[in-house]
C-alpha cells in the first residue's frame, strides 16, 4: 500500500505508518515466490483507513464499521451515485469527533457481529499485569480478542494484555485466543518488495483473521456464523493452562482458549511423513584380473630450473566500522486519557530498530527515527523506561517517562 501520508477519505488504500501493510500481509500475503507470509493467501480484502499515523478515534472506527456494513462507492451511496454518505452522524448517532462514547462504539461492534462480520481485535500491549485489557473494542464480548505468544513457543509475550476485564465491571475473561506475535516477518510500506519484522498483539491478531478466512473457505456452512465459527477455533485450539490472572480454565485470562490450530479446526488429518526407503545395494561384479604390462624404459629428462616465486603482497584488512552511538529521547502524553509515548532517536544506519520498554522488546520497526508507543493504560502512577537497539549490543541511552506523580 502507498506509504504517502494521505488526507482523510483517500480514494485508494494507503498506509502512512507501516502497521496496516504489516498486518494485512500476515493475514493474506503471498508474492507468488519465496515470501509466503500470509495465513490465507489468495483471500480478497477491502480497507478503511481509521488512523492518522497511529492516532485513531472511536468516531473514525465507527465510520469504518459503517462502511463495512454497507460499502459504498467513492462520492455516492451504494446504488445511488447522487447520494453522498452522511458522516456528520451515523447509524449509532455518533458524530466523527473525539467525543464519541464507548457505548456507541460497542453498538457498532455488535452490529458487525449481527451482520455476520467477524471482528478480530488485538488485546493490547499493556501487559504483563492482569486486567490490562482496557481499550475498546478489545474488552467487548462481541470482539474476538487475541493475545500474543512468543513466536515458536507456548509462552505468553510479556507485553500481551490480560484479563479479567474490570474497566466495564464485567469481570469478563479476555483474551479469547492466542497466536504468535513476536518477531513476525511481513510486508512493509516502504516499497512493493519490502519486508520487516514487528512484535505486538497486532502481529498476533491477523493470524486469527487469516485463520478465520481459512475456516470459512474449508467449511462454507460456517461463513458469517459468528458464534459457531468462534467455537470451532476455540475448541480446536491447543489449550495452555495458567493461573496467573485467575482460574486455569479453559478459557483463562492469559491464553484464552489457547494457541490457534487451524488444521485441527478444519478437521484435516495430521500429515503422516512418507518413510524414507533404504535402497538395496547392487552387488559388485567379480573383478577380472588385468595382466601386468611390460614396463617401458623412461627416457632421461633434463631438469628445468625452478623459478623464484614472486612474493605475495601483504593485504591490510579493512576494519569493520564501529556502530555509532544511538541517542534516544521520549515524550509522554495522554491521548483520550490513555498513555502514549512518542520516541525519537538518531545515530543508527540499521534497516530496523528494536523498541524496548522496561527491558522487553515490544516492536521491531523500520529505522525512520520515530515510534509511537500506544500503551493504552488510563490510570496509575507509573513509569516506563525505554531504549532502542539496532542489534544485540548497539543500544541507545535509557529514557524514562512517568505518568502521574512529581516530574522525574
Amino acid at each position: 500500500m502507498s506509504a504517502t501520508r494521505a488526507a482523510n477519505d483517500s480514494p485508494e488504500p494507503c498506509d502512512d505508518f507501516f502497521h496496516g501493510t504489516h498486518t494485512i500481509g500476515t493475514a493474506i500475503g503471498d508474492d507468488g515466490g519465496a515470501n509466503q507470509i500470509g495465513m490465507a493467501p489468495g483471500a480478497k480484502w477491502i480497507g478503511c483507513r481509521n488512523m492518522d499515523q497511529g492516532n485513531g478515534t472511536p468516531a473514525r472506527y465507527i465510520e469504518c464499521m459503517e462502511f463495512f456494513l454497507a460499502p459504498y462507492p467513492i462520492g455516492g451511496g451504494q446504488g445511488d451515485p447522487t447520494k453522498t454518505p452522511d458522516i456528520t452522524t451515523n447509524s449509532w448517532g455518533c458524530p466523527p469527533s473525539e467525543g464519541c462514547s464507548v457505548t456507541s462504539l460497542q453498538a457498532a461492534v455488535e452490529a458487525q457481529a449481527a451482520a455476520g462480520i467477524m471482528m478480530v481485535v488485538a488485546a493490547g500491549n499493556a501487559g504483563s499485569a492482569c486486567s490490562t485489557v482496557v481499550d475498546p473494542p478489545s474488552f467487548y464480548a462481541a470482539s474476538y480478542t487475541v493475545g500474543a505468544l512468543n513466536t515458536g513457543t507456548d509462552t505468553i509475550a510479556s507485553f500481551s494484555s490480560r484479563g479479567p476485564v474490570l474497566i466495564d465491571g464485567s469481570n469478563r475473561i479476555k483474551p479469547d485466543i492466542t497466536a504468535p506475535g513476536t518477531g513476525t516477518r511481513s510486508a512493509s510500506n516502504t516499497s512493493d518488495t519490502a519486508y520487516t519484522t514487528a512484535s505486538g498483539t497486532s502481529m498476533a491478531t491477523p493470524h486469527i483473521a487469516g485463520a478465520m478466512a481459512l475456516l470459512w473457505s474449508a467449511i462454507p456452512s460456517l461463513q458469517n456464523q459468528i458464534d459457531p465459527s468462534r467455537a470451532a477455533l476455540n475448541n480446536a485450539a491447543h489449550f495452555i493452562s495458567s493461573t496467573l490472572c485467575g482460574p486455569a480454565g479453559p478459557p483463562n485470562n492469559v491464553y484464552g482458549w489457547g494457541r490457534i490450530d487451524i488444521l485441527a479446526a478444519v478437521g484435516a488429518p495430521t500429515p503422516t511423513p512418507t518413510p524414507t526407503v533404504t535402497p538395496t545395494p547392487t552387488p559388485s561384479p567379480s573383478a577380472t584380473p588385468t595382466p601386468t604390462p611390460t614396463p617401458t624404459p623412461t627416457p632421461s629428462v633434463t631438469p628445468t630450473p625452478t623459478p623464484t616465486p614472486t612474493p605475495t603482497p601483504t593485504v591490510t584488512p579493512t576494519p569493520t566500522p564501529t556502530p555509532g552511538a544511538i541517542t534516544l529521547s521520549a515524550h509522554g502524553r495522554r491521548v483520550q486519557g490513555r498513555h502514549t509515548v512518542d520516541l525519537t532517536w538518531s545515530g543508527s544506519n540499521a534497516a530496523t530498530i528494536d523498541i524496548c520498554r522496561d527491558g522487553v522488546v515490544i516492536a521491531t520497526v523500520p529505522n525512520n527515527g520515530a515510534y509511537k508507543d500506544l500503551i493504552g493504560v488510563r490510570w496509575g502512577n507509573v513509569r516506563y523506561t525505554y531504549k532502542v537497539c539496532d542489534g544485540t549490543t548497539n543500544c541507545s541511552n535509557e529514557f524514562t517517562v512517568r505518568f502521574g506523580g512529581p516530574p522525574i
